[in-house]
């Protein structure tokens, strides 16, 4: 671990880390002063990660204390540790170590110690972070970031700021995702009232956020019945998931949700005779890559743009109408182990829908439909389902029209990309 020159070997730091790891818990002391003179950036972050989890963070902040060879390396590793870990007090020797992080020269190291401060639920740090994002004059990045780690926190000061920020275009999106984070019935009223006004990103990003918590899910339910918020708006993995927010009244409103066809035969038959050769050569691939965005996109990438909560299909059999219909039709038919759906509902009632991408201990990793990950300590865990369906439910091209169908197949089976189509 003191071989400084293989820092940026391929297989070197990690078939370390591999012998090493076991024994973080062993001897967290001992393995932590190890790590604080490691020459290899990767082996000190793992391991202050790792002695997290361990839950010994008073000896991970001591060495945070000593200015170890790679602090930074450390305090990223703890700072990876603590996310989702509501269940830690702050150490009793973190105070005096944070005093002195905040002097250091080196601008990464504050913003870190002001990251793991806030994680602690540091008060000061929570203050920090409020008076950086009602400053109109700092960076739009930093704004972002306080108004991300403010929700994380489920900070109170945040609530009253939110409906002000969901009419902030640059910020307006993190604002949206961060009403998930409160169960306050006028934070939902709020972004049903400016849905309107929303773009069709933030759109899809009110539509998940209103789907996470079950008076939310109510209020979406009843704007779909009304016709206040558009059926094809709301996408299908959405739908399966306010179904368990809701209850089976939305199946009454939204109609079946994972049944297959009746007959499975004829809705190949149809969209066999409809997705012709002549009929796709006239195809709009233009307006197909719009619908991809809106329909597929949110999971699948292809060409490099998109979710990637499902299988990349830019090198898939796109090209063949048959490999296509399967997929829609049928796709729960075959599905690999990394891409089924996990349902996992918190304490504080809130719902989220993801594959399942890491899980130690005491922390599960669900990768989101077009978010970033997800940490959730598993003490805050109420349930969790694993199902055995894919997270694209079946139906998709019962929400289209055959115009629409066709224009979707014909940019799913081009070979390079089509220019993007005009923003709505």
């Amino acid at each position: 671990m003191t071989h400084e020159e293989d820092a940026d070997d391929h297989n070197l730091p990690k078939m370390i880390w591999y012998g090493f790891e076991p024994l973080v818990e062993e001897d967290p002391e001992r393995a932590l002063a190890i790590a604080s003179e490691s020459r290899i950036p990767l082996l000190a972050e793992f391991t202050a990660r790792r002695a997290i989890d361990a839950d010994v963070p008073e000896m991970i902040v001591e060495q945070l204390g000593e200015n170890p060879a790679q602090l930074i390396s450390m305090l990223k590793g703890a700072r990876a540790g603590l996310e989702g870990r509501t269940d830690l007090t702050t150490p009793g020797n973190w105070s005096a170590v944070y005093d002195e992080l905040k002097k250091n020269e080196k601008k990464e190291v504050t913003q870190l110690a002001l990251e793991i401060a806030q994680q602690f639920g540091d008060t000061e740090a929570a203050v920090q972070y409020l008076a950086t994002l009602k400053n109109s004059r700092a960076p739009i990045e930093q704004r972002g970031q306080a108004l991300q780690s403010l929700a994380a926190q489920q900070r109170s000061e945040l609530v009253e700021q939110l409906p002000g920020l969901l009419k902030n275009e640059a910020l307006r999106t993190e604002a949206i995702r961060a009403v998930a984070a409160y169960d306050k019935k006028s934070l939902g009223e709020q972004l049903l009232n400016q849905y309107d006004s929303f773009n069709s990103g933030d759109k899809l990003e009110a539509v998940q956020t209103l789907a996470s918590r079950p008076d939310y899910g109510w209020m979406l339910a009843q704007a779909i019945k009304k016709e206040e918020i558009p059926k094809h708006e709301v996408p299908a993995y959405v739908a399966r998931q306010l179904r368990r927010v809701v209850g089976s009244g939305f199946v009454e409103i939204w109609g079946p949700i994972d049944e297959l066809s009746s007959d499975l035969n004829a809705e190949y038959a149809r969209y066999r005779n409809l997705l012709t050769e002549n009929a796709l050569a006239t195809a709009n691939p233009v307006h197909g890559r719009t619908l991809f965005t809106r329909t597929c996109g949110p999971c699948h990438q292809m060409f490099g743009e998109g979710g990637n909560v499902g299988p990349d299909i830019t090198g898939s059999n796109r090209r063949n109408v048959e490999y296509i219909l399967s997929n829609v039709l049928e796709p729960s038919s075959e599905i690999q182990d990394d891409y089924k759906m996990t349902v996992v509902t918190t304490r504080d009632g809130r719902t989220y829908s993801g594959n399942v991408t890491t899980e130690t201990e005491r922390q599960l990793t669900l990768r989101i439909v077009g978010r970033e990950a997800v940490v959730i300590n598993k003490s805050e865990v109420q349930s969790r389902e694993e199902t055995p369906n894919s997270m694209m439910p079946a139906g998709l091209f019962s929400t289209l029209s055959d115009e629409e169908v066709l224009d979707l197949v014909a940019y799913l089976r081009i070979d390079q990309p089509v220019d993007s189509p005009q923003s709505d």
